[in-house]
Formats: C-alpha cells, structure tokens, sequence
C-alpha cells in the first residue's frame, strides 16, 4: 500500500522535469517555452532571462542550456548540479564559487531567488530508490 502511494506521488513529481532545454540565446530569441515530462510546459521569465545573459560571458551563451537542474543529494543540505561543464560554469559565474564540488542550501535559495523560472530541482535517484552509491551522485 505505502508502495503504492509513493509511486503515484513519484511520477507525480517527475512529470515537472525538462524534456528539452534551450540555450540562453535562443531564450533570448524568444524561444521561452519548454515541455515538461508529462505533457506540460513551462515559460522561461523573459526578465530573468535578460538577467542571466547579462551576468554570463556572450561567448557562452550558445553553450549553457536552461533550465539549470539542480539535485538535491541525501546529505542534508548538498546539492549538486546536473548538466554540462557549461551549465556548471555559468552557476560558478553566478555565485562566484566553483560549483563542480556542489551547492549549499545558501547557494540554491539565492538562485531561486533570483532565477525561479530558470531553475528546476529534483531529488537524486539514490533518494528515490536504492542507497547503493553513498554519496547520490547519478
């Protein structure tokens, strides 16, 4: 029964991840609506959008996609950021840290703070199912 209900709520849950993400120059080209899992969209905040481009370097922004995911690991308050080095980099640049080694609790309510439409954070898959890999990396 619990078994159950936690898989309902599960997939509930992951109908809101990306299934595409856009680059910040096509965000800027107006391209700012992107489907969700699950048959769902999302738009993209044109200002925060604006925002972001100003904060990170042009020649990276036909590199960084959006929007950022973050995962939330199993130790309390780590979070990791899932993407490429481009995407990490541009979070480096935001928080003026290296994020590689990951993300605060600090760290994240800043991003939400200032980038809400541009940022999605789910759970590790270690925090869904099994606990083999102790650190909750995917």
């Amino acid at each position: 029964m619990i078994d159950k209900i936690f898989e309902i709520g599960l997939k509930n849950f992951l109908s809101f991840y990306p299934q595409e993400f856009i680059t910040i120059r096509e965000a800027l080209d107006n391209k700012l609506k992107i489907k969700l899992t699950g048959g769902f969209s999302q738009e993209l905040n044109k200002e925060e959008v604006k925002k972001l481009s100003q904060r990170i370097p042009i020649y990276l922004w036909s590199l960084v996609k959006i929007p950022f995911v973050i995962v939330k690991t199993l130790t309390p308050g780590e979070y990791l950021v899932n993407g490429s080095e481009w995407e990490k980099r541009a979070l480096s640049i935001i928080l003026n840290k290296d994020v590689s080694l990951g993300l605060s609790t600090g760290d994240v309510e800043k991003l939400i703070k200032e980038y809400k439409s541009l940022i999605v954070i789910t759970l590790s898959h270690t925090n869904m199912s099994d606990e083999e890999n102790e650190y909750g990396y995917y």
